[in-house]
Protein backbone atom coordinates (compact mmCIF):
# COMPACT_ATOMS: atom_id res chain seq x y z
CA UNK A 1 0.00 0.00 0.00
CA UNK A 2 1.41 3.39 -1.01
CA UNK A 3 1.55 6.20 1.79
CA UNK A 4 -0.82 8.38 -0.08
CA UNK A 5 -3.43 6.12 -0.48
CA UNK A 6 -3.68 4.64 3.23
CA UNK A 7 -3.87 8.83 5.02
CA UNK A 8 -6.79 9.66 2.20
CA UNK A 9 -8.72 6.03 3.50
CA UNK A 10 -7.76 6.80 7.14
CA UNK A 11 -9.09 10.22 6.65
CA UNK A 12 -11.98 9.90 5.26
CA UNK A 13 -12.80 6.94 7.76
CA UNK A 14 -12.67 9.77 10.53
CA UNK A 15 -14.86 12.25 8.39
CA UNK A 16 -12.08 14.76 7.64
CA UNK A 17 -11.27 17.20 5.17
CA UNK A 18 -7.94 17.74 3.86
CA UNK A 19 -8.62 21.03 5.62
CA UNK A 20 -9.55 19.32 8.35
CA UNK A 21 -6.48 17.19 8.62
CA UNK A 22 -4.05 20.04 8.06
CA UNK A 23 -5.39 22.12 10.46
CA UNK A 24 -5.41 19.14 13.31
CA UNK A 25 -1.62 18.47 12.22
CA UNK A 26 -0.73 21.91 11.99
CA UNK A 27 0.33 21.84 8.17
CA UNK A 28 -1.21 23.95 5.50
CA UNK A 29 -3.87 21.99 3.20
CA UNK A 30 -1.36 22.19 0.46
CA UNK A 31 1.13 19.88 2.17
CA UNK A 32 -1.58 17.33 2.99
CA UNK A 33 -2.56 17.12 -0.75
CA UNK A 34 1.08 16.75 -1.99
CA UNK A 35 1.49 13.61 0.63
CA UNK A 36 -1.66 12.14 -0.46
CA UNK A 37 -1.12 12.16 -3.77
CA UNK A 38 2.31 11.50 -3.67
CA UNK A 39 4.14 14.66 -4.81
CA UNK A 40 5.88 14.63 -1.35
CA UNK A 41 7.32 11.42 -1.77
CA UNK A 42 8.96 11.20 1.50
CA UNK A 43 7.09 13.64 4.30
CA UNK A 44 9.24 14.80 7.19
CA UNK A 45 9.21 12.96 10.19
CA UNK A 46 7.82 15.77 12.44
CA UNK A 47 4.50 15.90 9.53
CA UNK A 48 3.96 11.99 9.64
CA UNK A 49 4.12 12.25 13.52
CA UNK A 50 1.47 14.81 13.76
CA UNK A 51 -0.64 12.61 10.65
CA UNK A 52 -0.54 9.89 12.52
CA UNK A 53 -1.53 11.87 16.17
CA UNK A 54 -4.42 13.30 14.49
CA UNK A 55 -5.56 10.35 12.60
CA UNK A 56 -4.59 7.76 15.65
CA UNK A 57 -2.80 5.59 13.69
CA UNK A 58 0.54 4.11 13.48
CA UNK A 59 3.47 6.54 13.42
CA UNK A 60 5.89 3.56 12.66
CA UNK A 61 3.62 2.51 10.00
CA UNK A 62 3.78 5.98 8.44
CA UNK A 63 7.35 5.88 8.55
CA UNK A 64 7.41 2.63 6.96
CA UNK A 65 5.36 3.95 4.53
CA UNK A 66 7.00 6.55 3.09
CA UNK A 67 10.34 4.64 2.65
CA UNK A 68 12.27 5.36 5.52
CA UNK A 69 14.39 2.21 6.57
CA UNK A 70 13.31 0.33 10.08
CA UNK A 71 15.71 -0.94 12.95
CA UNK A 72 13.76 -3.14 15.62
CA UNK A 73 15.85 -3.09 18.49
CA UNK A 74 14.09 -5.74 20.96
CA UNK A 75 14.75 -6.30 24.68
CA UNK A 76 13.05 -8.59 27.13
CA UNK A 77 9.74 -5.99 27.65
CA UNK A 78 10.86 -2.97 25.27
CA UNK A 79 10.75 -2.46 21.81
CA UNK A 80 12.75 -0.26 19.88
CA UNK A 81 12.29 1.41 16.14
CA UNK A 82 15.00 3.58 14.82
CA UNK A 83 13.86 4.99 11.11
CA UNK A 84 16.74 5.96 8.99
CA UNK A 85 16.63 8.07 5.45
CA UNK A 86 17.75 5.35 2.99
CA UNK A 87 19.73 7.43 1.17
CA UNK A 88 21.83 8.93 3.55
CA UNK A 89 21.61 6.26 6.50
CA UNK A 90 20.65 9.45 8.83
CA UNK A 91 18.71 8.77 12.45
CA UNK A 92 15.62 10.69 11.87
CA UNK A 93 13.86 9.13 14.90
CA UNK A 94 13.76 6.65 17.37
CA UNK A 95 10.03 5.30 18.34
CA UNK A 96 10.19 3.25 22.11
CA UNK A 97 6.92 1.54 23.29
CA UNK A 98 6.07 -1.46 25.55
CA UNK A 99 6.53 -4.67 23.36
CA UNK A 100 3.17 -6.13 24.51
CA UNK A 101 1.02 -3.39 23.65
CA UNK A 102 2.42 -2.48 20.20
CA UNK A 103 2.19 -6.18 19.07
CA UNK A 104 -1.35 -6.21 20.12
CA UNK A 105 -2.45 -3.30 18.66
CA UNK A 106 -0.37 -0.33 17.60
CA UNK A 107 -2.82 2.29 17.00
CA UNK A 108 -3.92 2.20 21.29
CA UNK A 109 -0.38 2.05 22.19
CA UNK A 110 0.20 5.05 20.07
CA UNK A 111 -2.80 6.42 21.38
CA UNK A 112 -2.02 5.05 25.24
CA UNK A 113 1.58 6.87 25.32
CA UNK A 114 -0.39 10.61 23.65
CA UNK A 115 -2.67 10.38 26.69
CA UNK A 116 0.44 10.05 29.13
CA UNK A 117 2.18 12.83 27.46
CA UNK A 118 -0.07 15.39 26.71
CA UNK A 119 -3.01 14.91 29.13
CA UNK A 120 -3.18 16.51 32.25
CA UNK A 121 -2.78 14.22 35.71
CA UNK A 122 -6.88 14.62 36.21
CA UNK A 123 -8.11 13.51 32.11
CA UNK A 124 -5.27 10.68 32.71
CA UNK A 125 -6.93 9.43 35.91
CA UNK A 126 -10.50 9.99 34.40
CA UNK A 127 -9.51 7.96 31.71
CA UNK A 128 -8.00 5.40 34.08
CA UNK A 129 -11.41 5.61 35.77
CA UNK A 130 -13.37 4.77 32.75
CA UNK A 131 -10.79 2.20 31.25
CA UNK A 132 -11.20 0.09 34.55
CA UNK A 133 -14.63 0.43 34.95
CA UNK A 134 -15.22 -1.44 31.14
CA UNK A 135 -12.49 -3.79 32.24
CA UNK A 136 -13.94 -5.48 35.59
CA UNK A 137 -17.33 -4.94 33.85
CA UNK A 138 -16.04 -7.56 31.34
CA UNK A 139 -14.52 -9.82 34.00
CA UNK A 140 -17.29 -9.46 35.65
CA UNK A 141 -19.24 -10.54 32.47
CA UNK A 142 -16.90 -13.48 32.30
CA UNK A 143 -16.98 -14.58 36.54
CA UNK A 144 -13.70 -13.08 37.00
CA UNK A 145 -12.70 -10.79 39.91
CA UNK A 146 -12.49 -7.37 39.31
CA UNK A 147 -8.78 -5.54 39.82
Amino acid sequence: MKLGDYLIQARKDRGFSQRDLAARCGVSPAEVSRVESGVRQKPAPGVLRAMAEALVVSYPLLMQLAGYIEETHEEEAVVEQVFRDEQTGEIVDVVRGVKEMVEIDPSWANAAYRVSRELSEEDRKTLTDMAMYWLNRRLQERGGEQS
